[in-house]
């Protein structure tokens, strides 16, 4: 696997840890200079990046997410996209227990580029069984979404961070609070 979408270390902990399942895209600066984020892979490996984070942008609570940066890049998640929705009208839907943003973050998303579209990629994490850690590359750098690895990421013995029943038990959480349908997306970005 050589696919990666770049997210913030702290978000890619916090699935690594099932306390979330769900990421915001609208897509970086590249994306954004055109139509907005695209779903290229249902299927890839989380990038850590430090690149825009804010604890002040997490809920106090999980502001210990937030690590320094380090020279090499530690892949440790592997990600299938289980659906993806349009984020609701309203941010207050994404705030609480389900998330570490705080409203502060959840703001500043919906307020860049309004003529975006924003998008909850609704995500089943699978922990690697040892951190693969990968030298920083110039081709990797800037603010954008996806990357292509130049190493092969083996994620066969990948296990889910999530029984299948808590994390099919949080989904149906996730969808009654936002008011999703029971079926999935087909209409991906």
């Amino acid at each position: 696997m050589n696919a990666a979408l770049k997210e913030w270390s702290a978000i890619t902990e916090a699935l690594a840890r099932g306390w979330q399942i769900a990421l915001l895209r609208k897509g970086g600066i590249v994306e954004a200079a055109r139509d907005g984020f695209r779903l290229r892979h249902r299927e890839f490996v989380l990038f850590p990046t430090h690149e825009h984070e804010q604890m002040k942008m997490l809920r106090p609570e999980r502001a210990e997410l937030v690590q320094p940066p380090s020279e090499l890049i530690p892949i440790r998640v592997f990600a299938q996209v289980v659906d993806v929705l349009r984020a609701p009208a309203s941010h207050g839907l994404l705030l609480g227990d389900d998330f570490v943003w705080n409203e502060a973050f959840l703001k500043q998303r919906y307020c860049y580029r309004p003529d975006l579209p924003l998008w909850l990629l609704v995500i089943r994490a699978y922990r690697l069984p040892e951190t693969v850690w990968i030298p920083s590359r110039s081709s990797y750098a800037g603010c954008k979404s996806w990357v292509n690895l130049t190493e092969e990421i083996d994620v066969t013995a990948a296990a889910p961070v999530l029984s299948e029943a808590e994390f099919a038990q949080r989904w149906s959480t996730l969808k009654d609070k936002l008011g999703a349908p029971d079926t999935l997306n087909t209409g991906a970005p």
